[in-house]
């Protein structure tokens, strides 16, 4: 046993123990109900009478990607079984811890009862139990006052994967907080040239191609753990034969099952690109033909502004205010150089230019992509990469063979090198190593995020309920994570879920913004860390529970999925639908929502542009078992295997014009802006990662009582690192830099690289021993992140903190 899970065993009892009353203090929370307690629910059944059982079925969390199609047993009107469905994708037939915990979670002592009003200063977690009525009256006034005094976009509305809000906003005209800064560091850098997953980096194939595969080299992601569901695709692969690797600062769940763990120097994922980039340009293992036909490598760049070279300037609209709408490869085409006259022409008349030369276009000095990035790949040798990776330049010059080879797989997270301030250079320096080896667009190649299997296998297209014409969100001023910083027209929130202790980093910031709020209102079935800064708290009712046969439907793992009812709602919970109808009552809109959810389900299939989805209704589904299988699920789903990609130009878009200004139109190495700061780390030597776990999702499962009793918030560090402080397992510690600071246990974990410590993500005040994890996170936003697909990643693990004894 190691020394991390014998302090979780000796740990998680003692912090159960103090769990438990956490919720109790508010008047309306599931902690204070019979329900809750071993008289209630958990109770024998009576032997007076045979009990009333049945079976329905739902989808679990579309958050993680699976949607798990979940079969429950119902008896005597509770919930008392969980398990797979047994029904559709016969690859998908597992469930995962937090699907288990959801017999106990349902009932917990976490969840909302009954509206709630605050009582107390926000954040101080006092509130008083009020009618529904009261509750929708008080909150659509105050809506109807803030509007009215400030415009419709005075109200951000915001709300998680889970929630089913989406009428909400557009109804009010309501902000709904831009870009959210979280799983696009990576994206922005890839997906600009893949033209796949609007920065998230789903641009893979589905994680059954790994059997095809000579190489899986996973960087950054911890597969094995932030995917049970579909965890059997990674043993497939490695029983198939192909080598497995996996690159992460930690000895990751991941990387114990992989054939090699190379250990990195955390934030230095796009060291170790550029260094494989460089000894495969430098050892001629680059795919010329791949780079000719289908990447824009051969392309002009004008030698002096360091611009790509069209056949025009862009015309700029007549009226000054209005935006042009950007020119099409066709109608303003680059230049390439034809290899037969060794001319310039328009890149529209030659399939397979020279990816190498200059010549002059219109008076004006030009070279190809490939011999600028062949000049700007000159510092970065294998022998600079292993200085600032940590890894041998002998494994980084034979794992760029051996992914040159190919086919190779590189498997991509949301997690790690992800939440670096330099994630964005990672992730182009990524797409420059497909390119340049042809690694995508055939069988066992690829390259993104491959966790979340509604992301990476076949999603089938849905429709939608059609919305009256004057219903729209308004333009967000500015993304919610600014908005503690510059001027905007926000002035009350309503969060569907929880944004604040979830979304943002700098927590302390983040709650002094809150308290400038007018109003802000909680919608969730579970009394969360954000809840407490709210003014009044709305019981939803979980994926199980609905007042109709039907709750929704979703495209899930290569099928669709639909809620049944399984049981009534809970307690004075209500369903999403139902608060968002009731509260356009209020309004004077109610005809813009769906009076039923079976309507609204079948209005869903029924407008999709899939003719085969189109014909569905969610009562079919249902008699299918609540599944609906995609056909040929049984085909390994590929990603532009006619290796024509969605991008203007049908090719892998390498340079990027927008980033000249910033010297990052091709990947030039940046460290990060705090774990590399030598002075701060004098101060902080820590580095700081909060990583995911398979007892959460996100913040979710926190107040399950089963999972207490595997897991609570623990902060772990290297032997060395704890010998070094005077600590020892099971100590409370202090976690502090600058920002702020939390309290937690401590345990000693060999799995942790020196320098570094790790815990898991949303550590928030009612489970640790004080404090929330976000009180330290970095909040800085780079400057040429506002130029990137998605805006500015929050590099929550770009964070460096010191640790001492409580």
């Amino acid at each position: 046993m190691t020394e991390s899970s014998s302090a979780r065993r000796q740990l998680t009892r003692r912090g159960f123990l103090r769990t438990a009353g956490v919720a109790a203090g508010v008047a309306g929370l599931a902690g204070v109900a019979s329900m809750a307690t071993a008289d209630g629910w958990l109770a024998p059944a009576s032997a007076e009478a045979a009990p009333e059982e049945h079976v329905a079925r739902t989808y679990h969390q579309s958050h993680c990607g699976g949607m798990c199609s979940l079969a429950c047993t119902v008896r005597d009107g509770r919930m008392v079984k969980v398990q797979p469905n047994g029904v559709g994708n016969p690859d998908f037939q597992t469930i995962c811890l937090k699907g288990i915990s959801e017999v106990a979670h349902i009932y917990g002592k976490g969840r909302v009862q009954t509206p709630l009003k605050r009582v107390g200063e926000r954040g101080s977690g006092q509130f008083e139990p009020i009618s529904w009525d009261e509750a929708l009256d008080e909150v659509a006034e105050l809506i109807k006052t803030t509007q009215d005094a400030y415009g419709r976009d005075s109200i951000m509305v915001l709300a998680t994967a889970e929630a089913d809000f989406g009428f909400l906003a557009p109804m009010l005209g309501a902000q709904t907080g831009g870009f959210d800064g979280i799983d696009v560091g990576t994206g922005n850098g890839l997906d600009p040239a893949m033209g796949f997953g609007a920065g998230y980096a789903m641009c893979a194939p589905e994680a059954r191609d790994w059997q095809r595969s000579k190489l899986v080299l996973t960087v950054g992601s911890n597969y094995c753990e932030s995917s049970l569901p579909n965890v059997f695709t990674f043993f497939d692969a490695k029983e198939a034969g192909a080598h497995m690797v996996t690159v992460d600062p930690h000895y990751s769940t991941t990387a114990s099952k992989s054939d090699e763990w190379i250990p990195i120097e955390p934030g230095t994922d796009a060291a170790l690109f550029l260094g494989m980039i460089s000894h495969i340009i430098d050892n001629d293992l680059a795919d010329e033909d791949f780079m000719a036909q289908h990447s824009t490598m051969p392309f002009l760049v004008d030698a002096e502004t360091g611009l790509l070279i069209r056949d025009h300037e862009e015309i700029a609209p007549v009226d000054e205010a209005a935006e042009a709408e950007p020119e099409t490869p066709e109608q303003n085409p680059y230049f390439v150089i034809d290899p037969v006259t060794g001319n310039p022409v328009h890149h529209t008349q030659c399939d397979t230019p020279a990816i190498s030369g200059t010549t002059q276009v219109r008076g004006r000095n030009a070279v190809t992509v490939w011999d600028v990035l062949v000049e700007g790949q000159k510092p970065y040798t294998v022998d600079w990469a292993a200085e600032i990776t940590g890894i041998p330049a002998e494994r980084i010059a034979s794992l760029a063979e051996e992914y040159a080879e190919g086919p190779s797989s590189l498997a991509l997270g949301w997690g790690g090198n992800d939440k670096m301030t330099n994630a964005d250079i990672a992730g182009h320096a990524a797409a420059v190593l497909v390119a340049i080896t042809g690694n995508v667009g055939k069988p066992g190649a690829g390259v993104g995020v491959y966790v979340g299997q509604s992301y990476n296998s076949y999603a089938p297209a849905l429709g939608a309920w059609a919305l009256p014409e004057d219903w729209a969100a308004a333009a967000s001023e500015v993304s919610i994570y600014d908005m503690p910083y510059r001027e905007n027209n926000c002035h009350a929130a309503i969060f569907c879920g929880d944004i604040v202790a979830q979304h943002l980093a700098n927590m302390n910031v983040t709650c002094d913004w809150a308290d400038t709020l007018d109003f802000i209102v909680t919608m969730d079935p579970y009394f969360t860390e954000g809840a407490k800064w709210s003014d009044y708290i709305l019981p939803c009712t979980s994926r199980f529970e609905y007042d109709e046969p039907f709750g929704n439907v979703k495209a899930g793992y290569s099928q669709i999925v639909i809620q049944e009812k399984i049981i009534d709602p809970l307690f004075e919970a209500r369903t999403d639908l139902w608060i968002q109808r009731e509260l356009a009552s209020r309004l004077g809109l109610k005809a813009g929502i769906p009076e039923s959810s079976v309507d609204r389900c079948n209005a869903i299939l029924s407008t999709s542009t899939e003719p085969w989805v189109s014909e569905l209704t969610v009562e079919k589904i249902s008699e299918n078992g609540a599944v609906w299988p995609v056909p040929d699920r049984e085909v390994i789903r590929e990603v532009v295997p006619d290796q024509v990609f969605p991008t203007p130009t049908g090719r892998m878009e390498l340079y990027y014009d927008g980033m000249v200004p910033f010297d990052q139109q091709l990947p030039q190495w940046e460290p990060c802006t705090e774990i590399a700061d030598e002075s701060l780390r004098a101060q902080f030597p820590l580095q700081l990662t909060n990583t995911r776990t398979r007892f959460r999702i996100h913040n979710q499962f926190y107040d399950s009582d089963w999972l207490q009793l595997m897991y609570e918030p623990l902060v772990m560090l290297n032997p060395a690192d704890m010998a070094s402080r005077g600590l020892e397992t099971g100590d409370v510690v202090r976690v502090f830099n600058d920002r702020g600071e939390f309290k937690v246990h401590a345990a000693a974990n060999n799995a942790i690289r020196p320098g570094s410590v790790r815990i898991y993500e949303a550590a928030t005040a009612d489970y640790t021993v004080a404090g929330n994890l976000q009180n330290v996170t970095n909040n800085t936003m780079i400057e040429r992140g506002y130029d990137l697909m998605c805006g500015p990643v929050i590099p929550f693990s770009d964070t460096l903190v010191e640790i001492e004894k409580a």
